[in-house]
């Protein structure tokens, strides 16, 4: 990369394995296991045409439901069971979908945007239903902040680790989230009941538990600073840029929105933002373009700043229309990328659900650089 590429921020060239794979697993022997036996029942009882598209769609959309149940509804123990097959499932499917990708050559750009798109989604669901599902009370407030504040960042640095220098890990921090705020929690309550939740062993645990989980994540985090310091694109310049818009938005929520009676909208503008920075900084390294590091679902938040000084009485309604407007925008710039992605592989496209008889496997290098 020369110099004027790199005062671009061009993105670094994806490096994919002999698999045509962009991750470098860091895994426990009880997450190889189930991941290998996914695949291997992916290869078996899979239909050959059945888009791997599809198959992000399940745990997106329980998602969503059991999203919608925990803040409409008291808790109840078929909520933290569904949490826990909820899951369970997005990881199965998860690590079924690039096998299947694979196996019947519709491996692109655009369909590796949307297995990560899906999972930032998930991503920030997740955060929402684990906060309201836990304690909230006694020890809840260290993982009450870290969920809500830190969670996301790792995933969007991570992303940024990526985009710098080409190399996809899937750290071990993502299954030790899912050990401690899934099963612990999730198989605690469906064990016990939600009684559990109010005793003072079992909050000092799930703290403690927190911190070893988030403690993970900073050892992560500083092995990504390590990589990305070693990219043509490290500078401080490339720091100010990817940390400016996080600590701007995570800022105001821990000094303005905490205080709103309405915690939902709060954690969800909060979320939707911090999301939309991730799929962003991915979405353009993808198509080979320096990235909007303030991105529009970014600068819509700011508006919680004009809006907090209308009536009291309008803000509900105003906070709950911004949400809406932040969610509409990061569906379009979705669409609007996947567009864009999908043209660079017209041969291979992207089929939603299956596959036409006339399809015919495409086995080529899967790369973010056009052809000259």
């Amino acid at each position: 990369m020369s110099k004027q590429q790199a005062r671009a921020l061009e993105p670094h060239v994806l490096v994919l394995d002999s698999q045509q794979s962009y991750k470098r697993p860091e895994e426990d022997a009880l997450i190889r296991f189930v991941r290998e036996r996914c695949r291997s029942f992916a290869v078996r009882h899979l239909p050959y045409r059945l888009s791997p598209v599809v198959l992000g769609l399940p745990g997106l959309l329980l998602h969503l439901f059991l999203l919608a149940a925990v803040h409409t509804f008291e808790r109840a123990q078929w909520m933290y069971a569904l949490w826990v097959l909820c899951r369970v499932l997005h990881f199965c499917l998860d690590a079924m979908d690039g096998t299947q990708a694979r196996r019947n050559g519709t491996q692109s750009t655009a369909r590796h945007f949307w297995d990560h798109w899906v999972d930032v989604m998930n991503s920030a669901m997740a955060v929402l239903i684990v906060a309201q599902l836990g304690p909230r009370q006694g020890f809840v407030f260290l993982p009450y902040v870290l969920l809500t504040a830190t969670g996301q960042l790792f995933f969007y640095l991570g992303l940024c680790r990526y985009y710098a220098t080409g190399l996809m890990r899937d750290p071990y921090i993502n299954h030790l989230w899912n050990y401690v705020f899934c099963l612990f929690l999730g198989l605690s309550v469906c064990l016990f009941g939600v009684s559990i939740l109010e005793e003072p062993g079992f909050q000092l645990t799930y703290s403690l538990l927190s911190v070893v989980a988030f403690g993970a994540g900073f050892w992560s985090l500083v092995q990504d600073l390590a990589l990305m310091s070693r990219s043509p694109l490290s500078s401080l310049r490339f720091y100010v840029r990817i940390l400016l818009a996080p600590a701007l938005i995570l800022g105001l929520y821990l000094l303005w929105l905490r205080g709103w009676s309405d915690v939902f909208s709060a954690r969800a503008l909060v979320a939707l933002a911090m999301g939309s920075l991730a799929v962003g900084v991915h979405a353009r390294q993808l198509v080979n373009k320096p990235p909007a590091w303030l991105t529009a679902e970014s600068v819509l938040f700011l508006l919680v700043l004009p809006l907090s000084l209308l009536p009291e009485t309008l803000q509900p309604a105003l906070r709950h229309g911004l949400l809406g407007v932040m969610a509409m925008a990061l569906l379009i710039s979705m669409y609007r990328y996947l567009r864009e992605m999908i043209s660079q592989y017209p041969e291979i496209g992207f089929p939603l659900l299956w596959l036409s008889s006339t399809h015919r496997v495409v086995h080529q290098h899967v790369s973010n650089k056009l052809a000259a």
